[in-house]
């Protein structure tokens, strides 16, 4: 089983949201969703979908020094926000073994870094996907027919093996792709199941300076609980069939019908606030707006 490095450095206060009214003063909190605020990152999220939210420090790490051919890792000192959610994982049950369970988080990564000579010699990925991405939002294709141009951050031993539901999705201080994934390294990928399923996120701040990537574990009641409960699922090659199908019974799902809602976690994702990258204007909008989700015109 691949697993993320996780170091808890420390879990701020969660504030109650602010509803911002028409009359900017007024202000009234809800008792569904919290606002995090950290290290000039915001965001709004449901307390019915996630019972809490810890943040991960992660220190600058080059490829200079992580040696040329490995990807994971390789960033500039960022803050990442890790979401708890109550979904079960019953392969753990019977120890731990090699699949790709979904994880929550949300990461802001800086597209600068003065402590370097060289930003894309140094984090040769992102600077790599930031302009893959940059492109994407400026030139907006209708679907990505392969895979592979997809930028995908932060990278991982595994690659997608399935892209459902791709869409262009606001946020509050930029763009970004949203899509449905999964991921393996194997040679037969996992047919979809509620254990791996991911709803992935890359997006980037207006002024460019901030790579906003987040993946969220998301379930259906439709799907198998998990990568034990596929056995039967016929796994053929090289045509990859049970994929394709798959990726057409998301596409046929109503986001309510997900868990969290899709509809939710698009609402949680546009709320993303990076210090500073607004302009005033839109900061003053209402978080509740926010909270209803929208796409990029």
């Amino acid at each position: 089983m691949m697993t993320r490095r996780i170091l808890i450095l420390a879990a701020p206060a969660l504030v109650l949201a602010c509803l911002v009214l028409p009359n900017p003063n007024a202000q009234v909190q809800s008792p569904d969703f919290k606002e995090m605020r950290h290290a000039g990152v915001s965001f709004v999220y449901s307390t019915g979908d996630f019972a809490e939210v810890k943040i991960e420090a992660l220190p600058k790490w080059t490829v200079l020094e992580n040696g040329e051919g490995i990807d994971e890792g390789i960033s500039p000192e960022h803050v990442c926000f890790n979401l708890k959610d109550q979904r079960p994982l019953p392969a753990l049950e019977q120890g731990a073994r090699y699949f790709m369970p979904t994880y929550s988080f949300i990461c802001a990564v800086p597209l600068e870094d003065s402590s370097v000579k060289d930003f894309s010699k140094a984090y040769p990925n992102l600077d790599a996907f930031a302009a893959e991405l940059r492109k994407i939002l400026h030139e907006r294709p209708d679907d990505l027919e392969h895979q592979k141009e997809i930028p995908d951050f932060p990278p991982n031993n595994a690659s997608p093996s399935i892209v459902s539901r791709f869409q262009y999705l606001a946020f509050r201080s930029g763009s970004g792709i949203l899509f449905l994934t999964q991921y393996s390294n194997e040679m037969q990928p996992n047919p979809v199941n509620n254990e791996e399923l991911t709803l992935d996120f890359q997006g980037l701040t207006k002024d460019g300076k901030y790579y906003v990537a987040a993946r969220i574990a998301i379930t259906h009641p439709s799907l198998p609980k998990g990568i034990d409960f596929t056995d039967q699922i016929e796994r053929d090659l090289p045509e990859f069939n049970y994929l394709k199908k798959e990726e057409k019974e998301l596409e046929g799902f109503s986001e309510e019908s997900f868990r969290p809602s899709l509809k939710s976690l698009k609402a949680l994702l546009s709320s993303i606030y990076v210090e500073g990258r607004e302009d005033d204007s839109t900061r003053q909008q209402g978080r509740r707006g926010d909270l209803k989700g929208r796409e990029s015109p």
